[in-house]
């Protein structure tokens, strides 16, 4: 598989590449589907960072429901209203400061469906479980429901 954003995120069976590119502490082993889902996850993770929505747009379905830690909902209209309004972060990571603040990564792939849930450090320090939910669709893994839940301390 290789599918390319818009914008030239490349979300692919070379996901090696990419991970070792992105600097994140993630485990390499498991199937092709899992690495390319991590991979997907990791370009998302820049590209919110970035601010970039053409790359937030392709690897975000339309149907994408998001719920926040607070219990809040959004569509993915309304998340890319907001990254627009938001802009790039202030405070761009480094490659070891994304590794830093991204741990505990699971991936199960179930068919065309994967769940992804990691541990991270989000924008303030906050820590929290993120579980995402990828549809393989047209060669390329978009993110259909996003769930973050406050971590125990």
């Amino acid at each position: 598989m290789n599918s390319l954003s818009p914008t030239g995120v490349r979300i692919s069976a070379c996901a090696t590449a990419i991970l070792l590119n992105s600097g994140c502490a993630v485990r390499l082993g498991g199937s092709s589907a899992e690495r390319e889902v991590i991979a997907a996850q990791q370009a998302q993770i820049r590209a919110n960072n970035a601010a970039d929505v053409a790359a937030v747009d392709f690897l975000t379905a339309g149907e994408f429901i998001g719920v926040n830690a607070s219990g809040v909902s959004r569509t993915k209209a309304q998340l890319r209203d907001e990254l627009v309004k938001r802009g790039p972060a202030n405070v761009q990571a480094t490659p070891e400061q994304l590794s830093e603040r991204q741990r505990g990564w699971q991936v199960r792939v179930y068919g065309n469906v994967a769940v992804l849930t990691r541990l991270t450090a989000g924008d303030h320090g906050a820590r929290a479980w993120i579980t995402t939910v990828w549809v393989l669709r047209e060669r390329r893994w978009q993110r259909v429901l996003s769930q973050v839940t406050t971590a125990a301390p």
